[in-house]
Parts: C-alpha cells; structure tokens; sequence
C-alpha cells in the first residue's frame, strides 16, 4: 500500500462490499486483472469498486472520502481483504494504488447501452429473484441455469417469469413488459441472492441488441449495476407440466401462520442426509403434519402442524423437503393435490410451484409423539350442516329510495350493493315460493274435486247399467 493513501471508506459499508465482489472474482482467475477490484473515484464522496469475471460484472458505488482529482487504479481483492482486517464497523479503511499494480487498461470493459431503462417493479424484481433460486444447478443442462422470460402471451398481464431444474418449477404470471418483445433467458448467479442486490429497490432492466447470437442485459439497482449476457436457446415448453384444475381432487388453503410454522419447521426436521431429502405432508380431518425420519429403517415421526382449511379427501404426499419449504416461504399457501404420484401444486394469486413428489418405502409405519399437540394452536372454525340449512338470511334495511330528479337522473348510476342484490333475490325467491304453495294448494283441491266427481260417475253409471240390464230383462218377458 502507499504511505500516503488518497481513499477512505467505513470498514462497516466496505466489508459487505468485499462479500459481494468475491461472488464475481473468480479464485483462479487465469489473468491477473481478473483477480482484481477497480477502483474509481466518481466524485469527493463516492467510490465505484468493478469487478468481473467476463461473463458477469459487477459495479458498486460506496460512501467514500477521496482526493479531488484520481486516476483509475486496480487492487487486488486479497490486498483489499488484507487491509480491512481488524477494523471496527466505524473505523475508515485507508487504501490507494501500490506499486507494481496492473494498469487499470487492461480490466475487461462492460459493454455500453443505449436502450432506454424498462422498469421493473417491484413485483417483478420478486419473482425474478424466486426463480433464480429455483433454476437448475446441473452444469450439463445450461438452458435452465436461468430465469426465462416469456412474452409470447398476449394481452395485459400475461407474460411469466419461470424456472425449474427438472423436479420443480416455479411460474409467476400477471406480468406486462411491453417494452420486451422477445423472449429472453438471465442467468442465474450467485449476486441475485447477495442481500446488498435482493433487498434493494427499485430495479430497471436494459437489453442491448444481440450480437452473434448473444444478448447482453444491464439490471441497475438503486446504487449498483449488474451486466452481463442471456442465456441463448430454446427453452423447454413448459405449459404442459402445469396440471389441468380437473386433475386435482383435494385442495388444502393453509393459514399464514401454519405456512410459516411449516417454514420454520422443515430445516430441523431429521433426515437431511437421506436421498432426495423427503418430507411428507399429512392432512387428516383438517389437521396438516409433517413426516420426517433420520434414516431408511427408521418409521416416520409425526409432527403436528396445525389446522387448514380442506375440500376434498385426506392424503399423505412426499416431496424434497427444499421444495416444500420454499413453496411455503413464498407465500404460496394453497396446496392441490390429486394423488400420492402426482405433481403437488402450490399456488398463490399469479404464482405457483409443480413439485414432483418422491416414492419412500414403509409410508404407513408412522410413530406419533407423546405430545401430539399442534405447533398452531388456533382452530378453524367449520360451519355446521344442519344450523346452515335451516338458517335465515339476516334481513337488513334497505336505503331508502330518493326522488327522482333532473338532476339524480342525470347522474351516474352507482354500483349497486351485493348485499342489497342478495336480499333482494332471497325476497324475489321467497315470493315464488308462496306462489308456488298457493298454486300447489288449488291444485291439490281441484284433483280432490275431480276425484270425487269421478267417484259419483261411477256410481251413476252402475246404476245406468242395472236400469239397462232390468229394461232388457223385461223386454224379453214381455215378448213372451
């Protein structure tokens, strides 16, 4: 380092810096400038630190005390690392260009944008990050390393952002990016889940115009810049691992609490070593536990969770426990589930996650805990059958009609009250109902009526047909 250095930056605004500027240099860069951290200063009080990696860059602006005039200068990360050790968070760290450093010249350059700024909301921001976190990991399936933007929808709200490694997929739609037309691929990296970039709002996207095939991207935050290239290629259809809503037969809407004690619950649970790390998710009369075992030989431990709200049958269903704990971590606490070897869907508004469930052996061996109490001990209330049924609307007031003058009738018509609506046609219904008695009633009298004149014709008519036969019967004596 120089005797004299021109730079000072709090150690508490710099270590997190130096976190996030590791996530970009690599550990073996094969050139030197790779390795290292520029230095810019951009005005008295502020300092941009760059790194990269040539695919991905990073640059960070910092709170700083720097001399009026300084030229651009490359540090090595370990020197930087080297320099802030031992430094409280409110102590200055002190740094400036050291001798036989490389010329900054030779740090690769970011590409420049001319497009405009889209910007990306909030909502968008969030669904990108969740899909970052559940894009593939497996170096040989390059295509779903990434987050994927579909603009192919038409209409207001209808493109996604979506993601999946093969076993789970995470979909989140009510989008518009109208400034996007095409379909565009961003890679997943480990700066999306650096706290500094996912706890930071707003953000802006820039696409610069694709150039052998390649198209760069520049995400901006609030005092940071990511650059760097899309992921070309087809993405997988999609669409046709979302199930049909006919599919499923029961659907399980879980109070927030439970999904977060469910969150909260999951890394605790035994068998983190186990293949494909299952959990079971139990619902039985309302009640969902969880299932969970250190080893293949061991029965499965119940844990009690709590109560939820269930249309359709019970079941029991396997997943990869990450899966579960992240589908409940967003938010997405509606659950639809067709059977022990269907996809599982969890939903919420516009997003939703198909988790493939796993196979476990000995699924009904299950040892229940001496405490079989809940961790959510509030009840969901069920309404009774047969108070429902012979229950009656609770009759209120309606508002009074106002005069109609030139003026009112002139107005906008408002929005009629539902509740007015609905008492409105239970009154409608009841009087058909009294119609439909009176109307019964006549007709229940008439058919008595006619019974009875029917009984009478009978009657009559025997009594013709004896006087009949007697008048033939003295016809015959009279001829004689």
């Amino acid at each position: 380092m120089t005797t004299h250095p021109p730079i000072e930056i709090r150690a508490g605004d710099l270590k997190p810096v130096i976190a996030g500027l590791g996530k970009v240099i690599p550990a073996k860069g094969t050139l030197p400038a790779l390795r290292c951290v520029k230095v810019e200063a951009l005005n008295r009080k502020t300092v941009q630190l760059t790194a990269t990696d040539l695919d991905v860059t990073l640059r960070i602006e910092v709170p700083a005390t720097t001399p009026q005039k300084m030229e651009p200068f490359l540090l090595p990360l370990d020197a930087l690392r080297d320099r802030i050790k031992g430094h409280r968070a409110a102590e200055p760290v002190s740094f400036g260009p050291i001798t036989n450093a490389i010329p900054s010249k030779e740090f690769p350059t970011a590409p420049a944008f001319r497009a405009a700024p889209i910007p990306l909301g909030n909502e968008v921001a969030t669904s990108l990050l969740r899909a970052f976190s559940s894009a593939s990991q497996d170096s040989t399936r390059y295509i779903l390393r990434g987050a994927y933007l579909d603009t192919s929808g038409t209409g207001p709200k209808s493109h996604r952002i979506v993601a999946t490694d093969g076993r789970q997929l995470f979909s989140s739609n009510s989008l518009h990016l109208p400034n996007i037309k095409e379909p565009v691929i961003f890679p997943d990296h480990k700066l999306w889940q650096w706290k500094l970039v996912a706890g930071s709002r707003p953000w802006t996207l820039r696409l610069g115009a694709a150039k052998a095939g390649i198209t760069p991207f520049r995400i901006d935050g609030p005092f940071w810049t990511i650059t760097g290239k899309c992921i070309e290629g087809n993405y997988p259809n999609y669409r046709q691992v979302i199930p049909a809503a006919s599919d499923f037969r029961t659907t399980l809407d879980v109070p927030g609490e439970v999904g977060t004690a469910i969150t909260n619950l999951i890394p605790k649970l035994p068998g983190k070593k186990t293949n494909n790390r299952p959990v079971g998710l139990r619902v039985d009369k309302g009640l969902v536990s969880l299932l969970a075992r250190e080893t293949g030989d061991d029965p499965w431990q119940l844990y009690p969770v709590g109560e939820a709200s269930v249309t359709g049958p019970g079941f029991t269903v396997f997943a990869n426990r990450e899966y579960i704990e992240r589908a409940f971590r967003f938010g997405l606490h509606q659950l639809k589930v067709s059977d022990e070897t269907a996809p599982l869907q969890f939903s919420r508004k516009g997003d939703l996650m198909i988790v493939m469930p796993v196979r476990v052996t000995d699924a009904d061996k299950v040892t229940s805990p001496t405490d079989n109490k809940p961790i959510v001990t509030h009840r969901i209330s069920k309404p009774d059958p047969e108070k429902a049924k012979h229950a009656r609307p609770e009759r209120k007031a309606l508002p009074k009609k106002k005069a109609i003058t030139r003026k009112t009738a002139t107005k906008r018509k408002p929005t009629s009250d539902p509740l007015n609506e609905a008492e409105t046609r239970i009154a409608e219904a009841n009087q058909a109902l009294r119609s439909a008695g009176q109307e019964l009633k006549s007709a229940t009298g008439s058919l008595k009526k006619v019974r009875k004149q029917r009984s009478a014709d009978q009657e009559a008519l025997s009594g013709f047909r004896s006087l009949l036969h007697s008048i033939k019967h003295f016809g015959k004596h009279s001829n004689n």
